[in-house]
Parts: structure tokens; C-alpha cells; sequence
């Protein structure tokens, strides 16, 4: 089995260094030196995070393949405005992978306005953009952990069928965009996707500088887990608990940074 952290975090630094001249054009808020789960820009007096993720297989474009797209802009402290896919394959596949994805914009209210489309006799495959407005005056990024941060999880695995996919998003959704507008300071997140907590941990941990002394944790861990990992004070995740709780929305300590 492959190590996460090589074919996740590694074995794609070179794509960094190769588009690090981008940021010089457009001098974004959050940019390609940042590496973080999105870009933020600002744009007609609005902060926008955007964030581009696929190719996703047809099984899971027909679950939450949308869901899973648009939390690398929600954990930025975003709300989605609008998507836009690409999508590929025969057209029976490509309509079954439309519909899903309708049914999800309409579920989790971030609507597909555009994309593109191609109908040819390969296996079929997705990818989506989603594009939010930031909520707080600068983005949540995974590189900001401070030491004493408690380590949680807000949010329960999204898996499952579609019907139990959208259910988890939307807890979590609701008690993430809660716990913002009530104020409360989250030092770092990041959502834990390719290459699971492993690759998560090790991304946040090098970026801050720190160590991220960990409990024994009850999921896999080199499994996307599409919740959200953050690191806030003791007194900002009692917090958050407390919003969590009222959303039926999971939420753990699950270690300290050191």
C-alpha cells in the first residue's frame, strides 16, 4: 500500500514550484506559495474562495461528489455562491452523473450554473469548482495552529448512501457557518480528504511548525473522512461544542498542538 503522505503531499510539490510565478499576476489572498485547500482573491470589494477538485468516478459523483468539492471552501470559512462541472462519458452515464449532481445542488442550495461537457465512450468521470464568498475578514488556513490549540473534529464521516451523505454536509454545514457567525476563533482547518487525518496532520503540522500530539483515534486513518479538522483554544471549542450539539453535529478533542 502507498504512503499517503508520498503520493499526496509529495509527489505533487513540483506542480507548486512549477505555478509559484502565478501569484506575481494576480497577488491573491491566499495563493499558490499558500498550498492551502483554496485560493482567495479579492474581487469587486468581496473576498471569493475558490477551489477545483476531480476527476471524481461516477460512484461517487452519483453520492456527494459536489459535497465533497465545495468543503474545500467551507472549512475556508466561505459560503458557496455557485459550481461548475466537467463532465465526461457516455450519455447514459453523463445523464445519471447530471441528475445526481442537480439533486445535491439543490440538497446543499449551491447552485451548478455551468460547465462542460463531453459524450464519448470512456469511463466516466467528473470534476467540479466551486467558487464561495468569504464570511470573516480573512480566510481559515491550515497553516496557522498555535501551540495549547486543542486538535478536533467537527462532523461525522461523510459516507454512506447519497440520502445519509447529504444529511452529515448539512449538519456540519450548519454548525460551521454557525459557529462563524457567533464568532468563534478557529486558529486552523483544513477538511480531511485525500490521504485522509495522515496526510491532514502532516500538511498542518509542517506548515505551523508544530506537533500535533494526537489520542487514539476510533476511524481510519488514511481514509477521507470529508469532515474538518481544526485546532482552536480550550475556551473557543467549548464553544463550538455547544453549537454542534444543538445541530446533532459531532465534534471531538482529539488531541493538543505541542
Amino acid at each position: 500500500m502507498s504512503n499517503p503522505v508520498e503520493k499526496f503531499v509529495k509527489d505533487i510539490e513540483w506542480i507548486r514550484a512549477e505555478l509559484m510565478p502565478m501569484d506575481r499576476l494576480c497577488s491573491p489572498l491566499m495563493g499558490i506559495s499558500d498550498w492551502d485547500d483554496a485560493v482567495a482573491v479579492k474581487f469587486s470589494g468581496k473576498t471569493l474562495i475558490a477551489s477545483s477538485d476531480g476527476p471524481y468516478s461516477k460512484r461517487l459523483a452519483l453520492k456527494s461528489a459536489l459535497i465533497h468539492a465545495s468543503t474545500d471552501v467551507v472549512v475556508k470559512g466561505a459560503k458557496p455562491l455557485f459550481a461548475l462541472d466537467t463532465v465526461i462519458g457516455s450519455r447514459h452515464d453523463v445523464g445519471e452523473i447530471i441528475a445526481s449532481l442537480k439533486r445535491q445542488a439543490l440538497e446543499m442550495k449551491i447552485p451548478l450554473l455551468g460547465g462542460n461537457t463531453l459524450i464519448e465512450d470512456v469511463e466516466a468521470r467528473c470534476s467540479l469548482t466551486v467558487i464561495g464568498e468569504l464570511l470573516l475578514e480573512k480566510p481559515i488556513r491550515d497553516s496557522t495552529a498555535k501551540r495549547g490549540d486543542a486538535v478536533c473534529l467537527l462532523g461525522e464521516p461523510i459516507w454512506g448512501e447519497q440520502d445519509e451523505r447529504i444529511l452529515k454536509a448539512k449538519r456540519l454545514f450548519s454548525a460551521w457557518f454557525t459557529a462563524l457567525k457567533k464568532g468563534v476563533k478557529v486558529s486552523s482547518a483544513k477538511d480531511v480528504t485525500k490521504g485522509g487525518l495522515v496526510s491532514v496532520v502532516y500538511e498542518m503540522e509542517r506548515k505551523s511548525r508544530r506537533k500535533f500530539s494526537l489520542n487514539d483515534i476510533e476511524l481510519p486513518m488514511t481514509r477521507n473522512l470529508d469532515n474538518f479538522l481544526l485546532t482552536l483554544s480550550e475556551g473557543e471549542f467549548k464553544k463550538i461544542e455547544k453549537i454542534a450539539r444543538k445541530y446533532k453535529c459531532p465534534v471531538k478533542e482529539i488531541g493538543v498542538v505541542v
